[in-house]
């Protein structure tokens, strides 16, 4: 969906700089380097194609239901949302890059952290807490437009054109992710004089530790969602931004903090060079 596609690309920007994050300190640059170039190539001929592919084939679903087809769709929006993909991808890398470079580690990893966390949250509430019903509503099945209230589910909507699309689409989407993290934290690790099997061990390690941490965010903004909307129906619109603010805190307070099993984790996998 276009508009999450823009909080999505900003979280695999900082992915990729954490992945080389030794590396970076190495070269000392932010730019002039493999790693950026790689951001680019997989942007331009993996994201970017594929964002096009959905709009073209299913503009109801992709625009979240906002329009209902391509004709309707302002082409300034398509342009400005296919150069935001592109734009915040290279923000959050050059974000992290900066926090990295200046020995920020952990800071460099909450970025990813939350950039999949607001990812999701606005996949699940959306705007106005109908994000999940919107995302499991696919109108080249049913034969009838969103509305408020409409879902198929997430069993029905498993099977649907627009979720066998997803499908077709995962490998090309997430294996680069997996497979390049794995070879740049083993690179980063090798740099820094660890054996090859040990380096090896541990980007491995890393690359469960960027899995794990996805699911994290989801579990995060599905609770986080779901306290926003009821907090919202007791106090009125504000109550989302409440019960939101009451999650973020308590993660904070129990995973989230210096010394906290997070702060912890990425510091034993990734370390700091």
């Amino acid at each position: 969906m276009l508009q999450v596609d823009l909080l999505w690309v900003y979280a695999i920007g900082a992915m990729f700089a954490t992945a080389a994050g030794k590396q970076l300190k190495k070269l000392e640059s932010t730019f002039g380097n493999i790693y950026f170039a790689l951001l680019l190539l997989y942007l331009s001929a993996i994201f970017v194609p594929e964002a096009i592919w959905l709009l073209w084939s299913f503009p109801h679903w992709e625009t979240m239901h906002v329009w209902s087809s391509l004709e309707e769709i302002p082409t300034m929006y398509v342009t400005f949302f296919m150069a935001g993909d592109i734009l915040l991808a290279v923000f959050g890398y050059w974000i992290v890059s900066r926090l990295i470079l200046s020995g920020r580690d952990y800071a460099a990893h909450l970025q990813w952290f939350a950039g999949y966390f607001a990812f999701f949250f606005v996949l699940i509430y959306g705007w106005d807490g109908t994000g999940w019903q919107r995302f499991t509503w696919d109108p080249t099945v049913t034969g009838s437009l969103w509305e408020p209230g409409k879902t198929m589910g997430i069993i029905g909507f498993a099977t649907s054109n627009v979720a066998l699309t997803l499908y077709a689409m995962a490998i090309p989407t997430i294996l680069p992710m997996l497979v390049g993290g794995y070879r740049w934290l083993k690179e980063g690790n090798v740099l820094y004089g660890m054996d090859e099997r040990e380096a090896s061990s541990l980007a491995l390690k890393g690359v469960g530790v960027y899995v794990v941490g996805v699911f994290v965010s989801l579990i995060l903004s599905g609770l986080a969602a779901a306290a926003a909307i009821y907090v919202s129906n007791l106090i009125g619109f504000l109550g989302s931004a409440v019960g939101v603010a009451a999650i973020l805190l308590l993660a904070y307070l129990v995973a989230f903090r210096e010394g906290g099993v997070v702060h912890s984790m990425i510091l034993k996998t990734f370390g700091s060079a």
